[in-house]
């Protein structure tokens, strides 16, 4: 693939319409793999996946896009697959392949500029406005019927909490790696977890052969504590941003 090529947002379709060989060691261009933009637990998991596929003799590239278009264009064909996301979107996105094993789980927590309430699950933040990422269905799922408001991308999503444009906003924990470096706190993450959930890398379905290959190197390398390694720099970092920028 051109230079130039690679270093745009969008994939160029005639550039896509070349498939990859499917023997290992033998693919004559890299995956290319729908990469929500801002998510910052997104972008520390991608360096699973790239591990996974490695060791199957594949390479992969991420593709930054907002949150729905990325799972559009991944079910369009245009990518090969998804980064992570929730079990059950097959049903919504019929060309994308779930690959069974899950990558890593994931918290849901509730933010706050200070505000203090119980956490009892999803049900517990039907008195308060909400912002959430657009495109990101366990979010949507959650806050459904609920006063809430989306916004494109983590950054916007916090830049409503921290102008009060809303009371609570749901987030990763990964979310302090952004209000860091935005400057955003103090703000705080109230305890327990709203949810937690296992993520799940797709592929699109002309690559189907490939999901037991990868679901076997998820298992391996859960059990040779490989993801674990791969997220530790990245939660020491979170440990760093939190305690810099959360309220006591």
């Amino acid at each position: 693939m051109p230079t130039h090529a690679r270093a745009t947002a969008f994939i160029v379709l005639a550039a896509l319409a070349v498939l990859l060989s499917w023997s290992p060691g033998h693919s004559s261009q890299p995956f290319k793999i729908s990469q929500i933009a801002d998510d910052t637990g997104t972008l520390h998991y991608f360096p699973i996946l790239q591990e996974a596929y490695k060791r199957l003799g594949f390479e992969i590239v991420a593709v930054p896009l907002p949150a729905e278009r990325a799972l559009r264009v991944a079910d369009s064909g245009l990518t090969d697959g998804e980064t992570v996301r929730i079990e059950g979107l097959e049903a919504l996105y019929p060309n994308l392949v779930r690959v069974p094993e899950s990558v890593v789980s994931v918290t849901v927590k509730a933010f706050t500029k200070g505000k203090k309430f119980p956490v009892n699950g999803w049900e517990s933040l039907r008195p308060y406005s909400i912002c959430y990422m657009h495109g990101l269905k366990l979010y949507e799922q959650g806050t459904l019927g609920m006063n809430r408001m989306s916004a494109l991308g983590l950054e916007n999503a916090l830049r409503l909490l921290h102008d009060g444009m809303c009371d609570v906003a749901v987030l990763s924990p990964y979310a302090w790696m952004m209000v860091d470096s935005l400057n955003f706190g103090p703000m705080l993450e109230l305890e327990p977890p709203i949810a937690t959930y296992n993520l799940y890398h797709y592929v699109h379905r002309r690559h189907a052969d490939l999901v037991p290959l990868l679901a076997a190197e998820f298992r391996k390398m859960k059990h040779e504590g490989v993801i674990e390694a791969i997220l530790e720099p990245h939660q020491q970092a979170l440990r760093a941003a939190k305690a810099r920028q959360s309220l006591p």
